[in-house]
């Protein structure tokens, strides 16, 4: 039946990309289905040529209902306003450049399926990030991206409150695991957090300031120690800039408030929190140590191309010795195949070579410079506490990746393509807006009403 539902869909993008581009509310839900399946990822998702029990970040060609939602979206761009470039960005041309130079990593792969498998994720992932970037480029329609986040932090709140009362410790939500959930939420609540902090709206600002609370009740129930540091770290960044490029008094008050919902907060998780901190195993340490171990004895054997793309899996096993160095009395037995390293720095670097994540480096950091320096540009405008709050959220996403590889994971790299989308939009406009608000005492309170006035103030930039 899943299958055919799929079948169904595809053979119908023709038909929705043409609805959709004389349509432009029913392109904004179109958009929304990029973020909102994440709330049902595995069962909206169909892996052609599975493998599921491999323990490597892609298991199969899969094909997602976000995906076919990009798709749509994107040919229905083009239908309305003609074939678009490829690569819009610096950013996309870096993101390009990092693809590219995974492919070399194919010739020193033991499977070249599963070299397939990962290029597959990346090329539908770069999809996501093109439909996002041209249909918030035509309508600065940033709501449609926050309403959306807002509905999975919502859902997963709830689902993350019944797992509670269920007895389940580390509470995953809706998702895989409850590293994929602290990692999905850091960009959120970030988010969150900077809409309402930043902006004067009665009814909104509460609205969010639920959403950021919720965002972090979920976060810390997952009692993952890299995000319970970084994610207070993110915060403090977002807070910082919001208040030295656009300071109101308000914005005391709102850090009293929050610091006292937060010391509630911490009292109700402290016994929880420090019990996790004190008693981890011994053996999740040195696991992390021998698997960093084991991927610098990859990067030392193949420095320029690799072991191979989506590889590692394999080559951490017999008959390759990378991971010869583990000592089998002190508890590791043959389950160590079934990790991955624990940064997606090192795992990059293992499985495609010391150039690919210098690229990898260089993409990620060109959006968070870009992040940061849109602060001085967007001050002032309504869009100003999208720049504070991805750069808090980049910021947070990438120290929780010196401890995490779940960034690759479809889920949270389709999140990540959306956010470099949004920043890409707001940097192609970015002088335009600092000219149009400069001397503006005040903003206007709110985005456009609706789509079409959204793309009306996008065109009327001078």
């Amino acid at each position: 039946m899943k299958y055919w539902i799929f079948s169904m869909a595809l053979a119908g993008l023709p038909v929705a990309a043409a609805a959709l581009a004389f349509n432009r509310k029913w392109m904004r839900y179109a958009l929304m289905c990029m973020i909102i399946p994440a709330l049902f990822f595995d069962q909206s998702a169909i892996n052609f040529c599975s493998r599921e029990l491999y323990r490597g970040t892609s298991r199969g060609m899969e094909i997602s209902i976000i995906y076919i939602a990009a798709a749509a979206v994107l040919a229905a761009v083009c239908v309305h306003r003609g074939m678009r470039s490829p690569a819009p960005t610096p950013g996309a041309v870096l993101y390009l450049l990092y693809f590219c130079c995974t492919l070399p990593s194919v010739a020193n792969a033991e499977n070249r399926l599963f070299c397939f498998f990962e290029a597959w994720k990346m090329v539908m992932l770069y999809l996501v990030f093109l439909a996002a970037f041209y249909y918030l480029k035509d309508t600065l329609d940033f709501d449609a991206v926050m309403y959306a986040l807002a509905v999975v932090v919502f859902v997963n709140f709830l689902v993350v409150v019944k797992q509670h009362f269920t007895g389940i410790h580390q509470a995953h939500g809706v998702f895989p695991h409850q590293n994929s959930m602290a990692m999905y939420l850091m960009a959120a609540g970030n988010l969150m957090f900077a809409r309402f902090f930043n902006r004067e709206e009665p009814q909104k600002s509460v609205f969010f300031l639920f959403a950021f609370i919720c965002a972090t009740g979920a976060l810390f129930r997952t009692y993952s120690r890299g995000a319970m540091i970084c994610y207070p770290l993110s915060l403090v960044l977002t807070a910082s800039v919001s208040m030295f490029f656009s300071f109101r008094t308000r914005m005391i008050r709102l850090c009293l408030l929050l610091a006292a919902i937060g010391f509630a907060g911490l009292l109700l998780f402290l016994p929880k929190i420090v019990d996790r901190f004190e008693n981890a195993p011994e053996s999740s340490g040195s696991m992390r140590k021998n698997f960093a171990i084991a991927a610098l004895n990859m990067i030392r054997d193949k420095p320029l191309a690799g072991v191979g793309l989506n590889n590692w899996g394999i080559k951490i096993n017999p008959p390759y010795e990378y991971s010869e160095h583990r000592d089998p009395e002190r508890g590791f037995t043959e389950d160590y195949k079934d990790g991955i390293v624990e940064t997606i720095y090192l795992l990059t670097a293992a499985e495609c070579g010391i150039p690919c994540l210098l690229l990898l480096l260089a993409w990620l950091g060109y959006y968070w410079f870009v992040a940061f320096r849109l602060l001085k540009f967007l001050r002032g405008s309504p869009y100003f506490f999208l720049s504070a709050g991805l750069l808090g959220g980049l910021s947070g996403l990438y120290l929780q990746s010196l401890l995490e590889w779940v960034l690759r994971q479809q889920i949270n790299f389709s999140e990540l393509m959306i956010l470099f989308a949004m920043l890409g939009v707001l940097n192609f406009y970015r002088r335009k807006i600092k000219q149009r608000y400069r001397t503006a005492p005040s903003y206007p309170p709110a985005f456009p009403r609706n789509v079409s006035a959204a793309g009306e103030a996008a065109r009327s930039f001078p």
